[in-house]
């Protein structure tokens, strides 16, 4: 008995210093651990939405490609669209859409390019057979989420610019101080 009381009196501040220490270990790791438990528990629930809302967005991409291809003098026009079928084939119609839960949107704007080209985000010479198109799907559970595309469309085969080449494409429209001059055919 002797030897606790010589031994508790030794240590008498050791004990306190102890549970001090623990009590700060379990400050910090507790929550830490709640977490990474919460996460985890989070994690099945927001790769679903991710894949669904990847889903919803290469399906956007590929109706620009085929509205585009359908008639770029309908598809070129600036503005927020979402995806429509109309009969048998895709159509934007204006403003976003909300589809289970799920934002989509696709925003079309001009392109401006600078004297070699390279596209620029001010300033430059506007490409009119060019378009930014920006596609996003937006979703609130389990966490506020977004996926972004941006793409550059350009016109297609069966829709390129008018290309005037002979005499009957020149007097075509009006004329204020124009002579047209069949040199080679009108090339």
């Amino acid at each position: 008995m002797k030897f606790f009381r010589e031994l508790y009196r030794n240590n008498s501040g050791q004990l306190l210093i102890e549970m001090l220490v623990a009590m700060a270990l379990s400050a910090i790791l507790i929550p830490a651990l709640m977490t990474g438990l919460f996460s985890s528990k989070q994690g099945p629930a927001q790769q679903n939405q991710r894949v669904q809302a990847v889903a919803l967005l290469k399906e956007a991409e590929e109706v620009v490609r085929s509205v585009r291809e359908k008639d770029w003098s309908s598809f070129a026009v600036n503005g927020t669209f979402h995806p429509v079928v109309l009969g048998n084939a895709w159509i934007f119609s204006p403003s976003d859409e909300t589809i289970n839960g799920f934002g989509r949107s696709i925003v079309i704007s001009d392109v401006f390019r600078d004297a070699n080209g390279v596209v620029v985000t001010s300033g430059g010479t506007l490409d009119p057979s060019t378009k930014q198109i920006v596609a996003s799907v937006t979703w609130e559970l389990p966490y506020n989420s977004s996926v972004t595309s941006t793409l550059y469309v350009t016109r297609f085969l069966k829709n390129a610019a008018n290309i005037q080449t002979t005499v009957a494409d020149f007097n075509a429209g009006t004329h204020n101080s124009t002579i047209v001059t069949n040199t080679n055919g009108g090339e």
